[in-house]
Protein backbone atom coordinates (compact mmCIF):
# COMPACT_ATOMS: atom_id res chain seq x y z
CA UNK A 1 0.00 0.00 0.00
CA UNK A 2 1.08 3.54 -0.63
CA UNK A 3 1.49 6.00 1.53
CA UNK A 4 -0.73 9.10 0.84
CA UNK A 5 1.35 11.25 3.42
CA UNK A 6 2.17 15.10 2.28
CA UNK A 7 -0.74 14.75 -0.87
CA UNK A 8 -3.55 14.02 1.37
CA UNK A 9 -2.43 16.75 3.47
CA UNK A 10 -2.10 19.33 0.43
CA UNK A 11 -6.19 18.02 -0.06
CA UNK A 12 -7.29 19.30 3.16
CA UNK A 13 -9.03 22.17 3.71
CA UNK A 14 -9.28 24.29 6.62
CA UNK A 15 -12.65 24.87 7.74
CA UNK A 16 -13.82 28.03 9.40
CA UNK A 17 -17.08 28.24 11.58
CA UNK A 18 -18.53 31.68 12.73
CA UNK A 19 -18.08 32.22 16.44
CA UNK A 20 -20.57 31.18 19.14
CA UNK A 21 -20.94 35.25 19.87
CA UNK A 22 -22.08 35.66 15.86
CA UNK A 23 -24.90 32.74 15.83
CA UNK A 24 -26.32 34.41 19.40
CA UNK A 25 -26.39 37.80 17.85
CA UNK A 26 -27.83 36.58 14.55
CA UNK A 27 -30.22 34.77 16.70
CA UNK A 28 -31.00 37.56 19.02
CA UNK A 29 -31.75 40.13 15.72
CA UNK A 30 -34.45 36.61 14.98
CA UNK A 31 -36.17 36.78 18.16
CA UNK A 32 -36.53 40.30 19.06
CA UNK A 33 -37.58 41.32 15.49
CA UNK A 34 -40.30 38.73 15.50
CA UNK A 35 -41.55 38.96 18.79
CA UNK A 36 -41.43 43.32 18.12
CA UNK A 37 -43.15 42.83 15.00
CA UNK A 38 -45.85 40.67 17.06
CA UNK A 39 -46.23 42.78 19.83
CA UNK A 40 -46.60 45.80 17.40
CA UNK A 41 -49.16 43.98 15.39
CA UNK A 42 -51.34 42.76 18.00
CA UNK A 43 -51.67 46.29 20.04
CA UNK A 44 -52.58 47.76 15.98
CA UNK A 45 -54.97 45.38 15.95
CA UNK A 46 -56.76 45.35 18.90
CA UNK A 47 -56.78 49.79 18.56
CA UNK A 48 -58.31 48.75 15.05
CA UNK A 49 -61.05 46.45 16.22
CA UNK A 50 -61.73 48.42 19.04
CA UNK A 51 -61.95 51.42 16.33
CA UNK A 52 -64.00 49.88 13.51
CA UNK A 53 -66.14 47.28 15.43
CA UNK A 54 -68.70 46.57 13.10
CA UNK A 55 -66.31 46.85 10.16
CA UNK A 56 -66.44 43.58 7.37
CA UNK A 57 -63.03 41.90 5.77
CA UNK A 58 -64.15 42.43 2.82
CA UNK A 59 -63.97 46.13 3.17
CA UNK A 60 -60.86 46.48 4.58
CA UNK A 61 -59.23 43.97 1.80
CA UNK A 62 -60.57 46.54 -0.86
CA UNK A 63 -59.83 50.00 1.09
CA UNK A 64 -56.42 48.62 1.99
CA UNK A 65 -56.09 51.39 4.79
CA UNK A 66 -52.31 50.49 5.13
CA UNK A 67 -51.78 51.85 1.76
CA UNK A 68 -51.52 55.79 3.13
CA UNK A 69 -48.68 55.11 5.18
CA UNK A 70 -46.07 53.30 2.96
CA UNK A 71 -43.74 56.38 2.65
CA UNK A 72 -41.62 57.60 5.84
CA UNK A 73 -43.73 61.14 5.77
CA UNK A 74 -47.15 59.09 5.90
CA UNK A 75 -46.22 56.81 8.48
CA UNK A 76 -44.55 59.42 10.62
CA UNK A 77 -47.28 61.37 11.02
CA UNK A 78 -49.64 58.61 11.42
CA UNK A 79 -47.68 56.78 14.40
CA UNK A 80 -47.86 60.97 15.55
CA UNK A 81 -51.09 60.95 15.82
CA UNK A 82 -52.13 57.45 17.11
CA UNK A 83 -53.64 55.66 14.08
CA UNK A 84 -54.16 51.90 14.02
CA UNK A 85 -53.44 51.49 10.76
CA UNK A 86 -50.03 52.86 10.95
CA UNK A 87 -49.24 50.94 13.90
CA UNK A 88 -50.33 48.09 11.56
CA UNK A 89 -48.09 48.83 8.92
CA UNK A 90 -45.26 49.50 11.16
CA UNK A 91 -45.47 46.30 12.79
CA UNK A 92 -45.54 44.43 8.77
CA UNK A 93 -42.62 46.92 8.24
CA UNK A 94 -40.60 45.05 11.23
CA UNK A 95 -41.71 42.10 9.94
CA UNK A 96 -40.08 42.54 6.45
CA UNK A 97 -37.00 43.96 7.72
CA UNK A 98 -36.57 41.56 10.57
CA UNK A 99 -34.95 38.44 7.85
CA UNK A 100 -33.15 41.67 6.00
CA UNK A 101 -31.44 43.29 9.45
CA UNK A 102 -29.85 38.86 10.03
CA UNK A 103 -28.89 38.66 6.78
CA UNK A 104 -26.86 42.26 6.97
CA UNK A 105 -25.67 40.71 10.30
CA UNK A 106 -24.57 37.77 8.70
CA UNK A 107 -22.66 39.47 5.86
CA UNK A 108 -20.62 41.35 8.37
CA UNK A 109 -19.46 38.29 10.50
CA UNK A 110 -18.34 36.31 7.52
CA UNK A 111 -16.66 39.91 6.38
CA UNK A 112 -14.86 39.78 9.72
CA UNK A 113 -13.82 36.60 9.27
CA UNK A 114 -12.60 36.53 5.98
CA UNK A 115 -15.03 33.85 4.47
CA UNK A 116 -14.65 35.23 1.06
CA UNK A 117 -17.19 32.43 -0.65
CA UNK A 118 -20.11 33.03 2.26
CA UNK A 119 -19.10 36.77 2.01
CA UNK A 120 -19.61 36.76 -1.74
CA UNK A 121 -23.07 34.74 -1.03
CA UNK A 122 -24.52 36.71 1.44
CA UNK A 123 -23.75 40.01 -0.67
CA UNK A 124 -25.96 38.32 -3.52
CA UNK A 125 -28.94 37.64 -1.09
CA UNK A 126 -28.83 40.81 0.76
CA UNK A 127 -28.84 42.79 -3.19
CA UNK A 128 -31.43 40.12 -4.20
CA UNK A 129 -33.94 40.94 -0.67
CA UNK A 130 -32.93 44.90 -1.36
CA UNK A 131 -34.35 44.26 -5.27
CA UNK A 132 -37.02 42.71 -4.45
CA UNK A 133 -38.16 45.02 -1.83
CA UNK A 134 -37.34 48.13 -3.34
CA UNK A 135 -37.63 47.65 -6.81
CA UNK A 136 -39.99 44.56 -7.73
CA UNK A 137 -42.09 45.37 -4.67
CA UNK A 138 -43.23 49.48 -6.11
CA UNK A 139 -43.54 47.98 -9.77
CA UNK A 140 -45.98 44.81 -8.85
CA UNK A 141 -47.87 47.10 -6.34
Amino acid sequence: MIDPGPRLAAREVEVRTLPDKAYLRMTLVLRVGLVGSLLILAGGLAAYLAENPSTSAAAEVNSNPTLQYLSVPGLASGLLAGSAEAYLTLGLLVLVATPLVRVISGLYYFQAGHERAMTAITFTVVVLLLVGLLVLGPLLR
